[in-house]
C-alpha cells in the first residue's frame, strides 16, 4: 500500500525545492509556475515507490487546491521558512490539516543558511509552541536548507521513521478515488488521476461518476508511471477510462464504486468552528464547502443553538447551490465567504428532502453521529428516517457493501429485517403493540365487525405502521380484507349465543382433521344465526382458505407445519402420498395444503415431490 505525505505551508517556504531535493523531481509543471517561481496547482513526486508527495500551494488564491491536496494523505510535512517563521498561511494549512484529521505531521524549518543560529533558536521555539498549541506537541522539527541540501540526510531519516510508524488505515469494500486532474493522452484518451481513498479497482471493472452518475468501463492503469492491472487503497493512480469526455470529468467529482454514494444539494451534518475564530457562525451563512477536490457554496441551518461559537460543533444542515455527491462522514472544510478564510470544519451525512427545525426531537438522537461502531450508524439512520429502509436505502446512506451491513443486520435485538427493509426492533414492536390495542379494542365492540382501515390504525405521518400491517398479514396475526384489518383469535365481545356457535362450527372441522366439508356444503348445515359467526371466522383467520371451498382451522395448519419440521428432519422430500397417510386424510385435501405451504415459502414443488425451504 502506497503512501501519500502532503507539504503544507506558506508561499516561497520552499516546498518544492524540498520536493527536489528528496527525490530529484520538479512537481512544478505549469509554465505559469516555472515563470513566477509559485506552486499554484497540485504537484506529484515520488519519494520512493510506496510513497508519493503531493506538493500543494502556499499563496492564499490557491488554497482550493490546497484542500485538494491534502483531502486524500496519510501524514503531512509542514514547511516553516527560517527567515519568515510561521507566517498566515502556516497557520491556515494546519487549521485545514487539523479539520481534516491528519494526526502526524513532520515540520521542516528551511532556508536555516539565511538566519543566524540565535535566530534559528528563536524561530524554533516558536515553532515548538505554535505545534503544541495546536495540538501536536509531539511533531519532529528538522533544520534543513533544500537549496544549499543541509540537514536533508536527517530530514529523509526522520520521515522514514515516521513513516514505519503511520498506523494501518481500513482499506473498506467501496473503492473511492478523488479526481485531482484530467487530461488526454494521444492514441490512449481520457485519463484521470488521483488518490485511492479506499478498497480496489481492476482493469475492466466499471466505476461511477459523482455527482454527474455516468457509468464508465476502466481501460488502464497506472501508480507510479508502471501500467498494472490493479490499484489499492493508498495508491496513487491513473484511470484510463473508456468512452469518457474531458468535459465529463473535472475536479470535484470521484470515481467510486457505483450505486453506493449520494447525490443532493440539501445534506445533513455536523458544523465545528475552530477555537480562534473571532465570531460565532450564524444561522443561514454563506459558506465556501471544500469537499474531497471540490470546493462549493453553501449556506449552513444550525440545528442546535441561532449561533455556532468560536469551539463548539453542532449538528447543522448544508444547502448547497448545486448537487454535492459524497459519502457518509465525509470530512469538509468551511471559510468564510469574503474575505476567505478558514473559520472550521465539519462532516456529511447524507442528503434530507426539507428544512430541519430545532425542536426536532430526532436531533438528540443524532448528536453521536457519525460514530465509529457501524450499529451507533445505523441506529441514527433509522432513527432519521422513521420509516423501514431497503438495503440499498442503507448501503448508499452508509457507504457501506451489504456484506459489511450484514452481520449488523442479523441482531434480531436491534433490528427487524423483513422483505429486504429494515426497521429498528424497539419501533416495530412499539408499532405492533399500538396495532393490537387498537384492533382488539375495536373487535370487543364489534365482534363481527370487517375490520379497521389503515388511516383509521395509524396516523397520517405513521411509515412503520403499513409495514407491521403487511408483516401482520403474511405471518398470520392479522387478515385483511377489502383493505380492513382484524386480529387473528380475538373472540372480541362475541355474545354467548355466538360463542356457542363459534363453538359448534369449529367442533364440525376439529372431529373429522385434514377432512373439511366443502364450505357451500357447511352453509347448507347452518342456522341463519351462525352464518356471520362462520364468516366472522374467516376474516378473523381461525378458518384459513387454501383453495376454491376448502378451508382448515388455523390449529390444524400450525400442527401441520410442525409435522413438516419433524418429517424434513430426517428426510430430504415428501410426496402426496406421505401427506395423505401423515394425516389420514384425502388427496382433495392434501394437494391444496402442499399448494398453500409452497405459496407460504415453506416447502418448494420439484416435479412430483416437495423439498423443505424454510420459514417464509
Amino acid at each position: 500500500m502506497q503512501r501519500v505525505v502532503g507539504l503544507a505551508g506558506h508561499i516561497d517556504h520552499g516546498k518544492t525545492a524540498l520536493v527536489i531535493a528528496l527525490t530529484g523531481e520538479d512537481t512544478d509543471r505549469l509554465p505559469e509556475e516555472k515563470q513566477r517561481g509559485v506552486t499554484i496547482d497540485l504537484g506529484i513526486a515520488f519519494y520512493r515507490e510506496d510513497v508519493a508527495f503531493i506538493d500543494v500551494p502556499g499563496h492564499e488564491k490557491f488554497i482550493k487546491n490546497m484542500v485538494t491536496g491534502v483531502s486524500t494523505i496519510d501524514m503531512a510535512m509542514l514547511v516553516i521558512a527560517a527567515d519568515d517563521g510561521i507566517m498566515p498561511q502556516t497557520r491556515e494549512h494546519l487549521d485545514i490539516l487539523k479539520l481534516l484529521g491528519i494526526q502526524t505531521i513532520l515540520v521542516a524549518l528551511n532556508k536555516c543558511d539565511l538566519v543566524d543560529m540565535d535566530w534559528l533558536d528563536l524561530v524554533e521555539d516558536d515553532v515548538v509552541r505554535f505545534m503544541r498549541e495546536n495540538g501536536y506537541p509531539d511533531a519532529p522539527i528538522c533544520r534543513v536548507s533544500a537549496v544549499k541540501n543541509l540537514g536533508i540526510d536527517e530530514l529523509r531519516q526522520t520521515l522514514d521513521n515516521m513513516l514505519t510508524r503511520l498506523p494501518q488505515r481500513m482499506g473498506g469494500a467501496v473503492f473511492r478515488l478523488p479526481i485531482d486532474r484530467v487530461f488526454s493522452v494521444k492514441g490512449f484518451g481520457t485519463v484521470v488521476t488521483g488518490t485511492v481513498l479506499s478498497h480496489e479497482l481492476h482493469v475492466g471493472q466499471k466505476v461511477q461518476l459523482f455527482p454527474a452518475g455516468e457509468i464508465y468501463t476502466v481501460r488502464g492503469l497506472q501508480t507510479h508511471k508502471q501500467d498494472v492491472k490493479r490499484v489499492r487503497f493508498g495508491d496513487r493512480a491513473a484511470l484510463n477510462l473508456a468512452n469518457a469526455s474531458l468535459d465529463d470529468l473535472g475536479r470535484g467529482a470521484f470515481l467510486a464504486t457505483p450505486e453506493l454514494f449520494q447525490t443532493g444539494q440539501t445534506w445533513l451534518g455536523k458544523i465545528t468552528v475552530l477555537p480562534h475564530w473571532e465570531k460565532p457562525v450564524k444561522a443561514n451563512q454563506r459558506l465556501h464547502l471544500h469537499l474531497g477536490t471540490g470546493k462549493f457554496i453553501c449556506r449552513v441551518n444550525l440545528l442546535e443553538d441561532k449561533l455556532c461559537e468560536p469551539g463548539q460543533t453542532m449538528l447543522a444542515q448544508f444547502f448547497m447551490e448545486e448537487p454535492v455527491a459524497a459519502g457518509f462522514g465525509d470530512k469538509i472544510v468551511l471559510r468564510f465567504f469574503s474575505p476567505e478564510h478558514t473559520l472550521g470544519g465539519g462532516q456529511l451525512f447524507w442528503p434530507v428532502a426539507k428544512r430541519m427545525k430545532r425542536n426536532d426531537n430526532r436531533i438528540s438522537a443524532l448528536k453521536n453521529l457519525p460514530g465509529e461502531m457501524l450499529a451507533e450508524q445505523l441506529n441514527g439512520l433509522l432513527i432519521f428516517h422513521r420509516k423501514p429502509l431497503k438495503f440499498s436505502t442503507i448501503t448508499r446512506s452508509l457507504t457501506r457493501t451489504l456484506a459489511e451491513l450484514d452481520k449488523e443486520l442479523k441482531d434480531d435485538s436491534r433490528y427487524f429485517v423483513w422483505q429486504q427493509q429494515v426497521v429498528l426492533k424497539s419501533d416495530f414492536e412499539t408499532s405492533k403493540g399500538g396495532i393490537s390495542e387498537k384492533l382488539s379494542q375495536y373487535q370487543q365492540s364489534n365482534p363481527l365487525g370487517e375490520g379497521l382501515l389503515v388511516g383509521e390504525i395509524t396516523g397520517e405521518r405513521d411509515k412503520i405502521t403499513p409495514f407491521v400491517l403487511e408483516n401482520g398479514v403474511v405471518n398470520g396475526w392479522l387478515t385483511r380484507s377489502h383493505d380492513r384489518f382484524r386480529m387473528v383469535g380475538n373472540s372480541g365481545g362475541l355474545s354467548d349465543f355466538q360463542q356457542l356457535s363459534k363453538v359448534k362450527i369449529l367442533a364440525i372441522f376439529n372431529d373429522s382433521p385434514y377432512n373439511p366439508p366443502a364450505i357451500s356444503d357447511l352453509k347448507k348445515t347452518l342456522s341463519p344465526e351462525d352464518q356471520p359467526v362462520l364468516q366472522w371466522l374467516i376474516k378473523q383467520g381461525e378458518l384459513v382458505q387454501l383453495e376454491g371451498e376448502r378451508f382448515l382451522p388455523l390449529n390444524q395448519l400450525n400442527d401441520f407445519t410442525q409435522m413438516l419440521r419433524t418429517w424434513f428432519q430426517s428426510n430430504s422430500v415428501i410426496t402426496p402420498a406421505d401427506v395423505r397417510d401423515m394425516l389420514n386424510s384425502t388427496r382433495k385435501v392434501v394437494i391444496p395444503l402442499l399448494t398453500y405451504t409452497d405459496t407460504k415459502g415453506l416447502t418448494r414443488r420439484e416435479g412430483d415431490v416437495r423439498v423443505w425451504v424454510g420459514e417464509a
